[in-house]
Parts: C-alpha cells; structure tokens; sequence
C-alpha cells in the first residue's frame, strides 16, 4: 500500500511553507493563501489552515529514507539547524528490530513529529549524498482513535487492510512496508516525542490497498481515499 498524498491542518502555515520548502528543501507543488503541498517523493504533503480560532493541531508523519543512510540523515537535519528528538534512554536513532528498520525524530515548527525511517527490508540504497531527494516517500501517518482493535476491524473491512506485524490494544499498523496507517489510542505518547496522541483534521489517498473508495471514519475528522 502507497500513501499517495496526506492532507493535514496547521495554524502555523507560513511558518511550514518555510520550513518543508526551505530548510528541508522539498519541491514546492502548489501554492495558496490557505494551503501548500510540497513533494516528498512519490508522495505529496498538502497543510491547509485550520478553520477553528485557537486550533494548534499537530501530527506523527514519517518519511522513508534509503536503508544506508540514517547516520547521513542525523548529519544534515543537524547542518540545517533542526534539533533531534532524543528517546528515553538519550539516543538518537530509536531502533525496530521486529521491522528491520530504524529511525530519527524532530519536531517541525508546529509541532508535528517528523520521522525519518530506513527500512531495510525494502533494500533501498543509496550512494549520493544524503539531500531533500532521498526522503522517498510518506509512509505512515498517524491517526489517534478511542479504541484501537475496533478502528482496525473497521478499516480492514472497508479496504481490505491487513495488519502490518503484530499490534496491542493501544496501537496497530495497518498496511505493509511501502505505507502503513498507524493507529494509536487517543492520549498514547508518540514514539520519539513527549506529545500524546489527539485526533486533528486528516485526509489520506493510498493506492494498492484490496479496495477502493472514500470513507470517513465515524466520530473522526478522517478521510480516507483509496484509489
């Protein structure tokens, strides 16, 4: 499953566009007053104004990068001036051994946290220096629920979305390697973070999951596109 495009809302919007197409240095797509998208790969990120006066909203995304390059990552995030998340024991890389991967973590200026993750399963290389090109594509975003298992069998039965390894009752991975949606349990801290888990505003288009349409989840500002 390929997350195409994911659609999140911001009250810091110049803020990011400034941030995405500057200092990370992703390829500017479209342009608003009330919204950008800018080019991660193969996927799109779109950050659009929230409506609601006060509305601070934030969210987990993660970017996949080329399996051989984390210590090149943490490098230039640090050369760009962006401080790293540390985990709880003080490192800098959080480890996946189940996954086969490893990742890296910051906060961009509003607040999101951003992940970095070399999966090496997918046996993806790279030789060049590390630059805004080597983010490869979204492959996951987070969506906070009340109750874990009944979101999962309520998206595997919709999409016909399988179970990316094995879950718990406060959290799931739904969808394989190349895109996963990650279901966390509402006020669960996010992994690489001291923020917990809150639903905000959020619209995915994946492609290759077993069905298509559009759903909205009941009782969640979600929207779901499959292609």
């Amino acid at each position: 499953m390929k997350i195409r495009s994911v659609k999140l809302l911001t009250d810091k919007l110049e803020r990011l566009k400034t941030f995405y197409s500057q200092v990370l240095g992703l390829p500017a797509i479209d342009e608003g007053e009330r919204a950008f998208t800018v080019g991660a790969g193969s996927s799109q990120l779109i950050f659009e104004q929230a409506s609601a006066a006060g509305a601070s909203p934030y969210y987990h995304l993660a970017f996949d990068i080329p399996a051989n390059k984390t210590e090149e990552a943490l490098s230039w995030l640090q050369s760009r001036g962006i401080p790293l998340n540390r985990l709880s024991g003080g490192e800098l890389v959080a480890q996946f051994e189940a996954w086969n991967a490893e990742s890296v973590y910051f906060y961009d200026p509003a607040g999101n946290i951003v992940e970095f993750i070399a999966r090496r399963n997918l046996n993806r290389v790279s030789h060049d220096p590390f630059a805004p090109g080597s983010l490869l594509n979204i492959s996951e975003i987070g969506l906070a629920v009340h109750d874990v298992p009944q979101a999962k069998a309520l998206l595997a039965s919709r999409f016909a979305i399988g179970e990316y390894r094995d879950g718990s009752d406060d959290f799931a991975a739904l969808g394989d390697e190349d895109g996963l949606l990650i279901l966390s349990s509402h006020n669960r801290v996010w992994l690489g973070s001291d923020k917990a888990a809150y639903r905000f505003g959020t619209e995915v288009v994946i492609e290759g999951a077993g069905r298509k349409g559009e759903f909205e989840m009941d009782g969640y500002p979600y929207r779901i596109v499959s292609l």
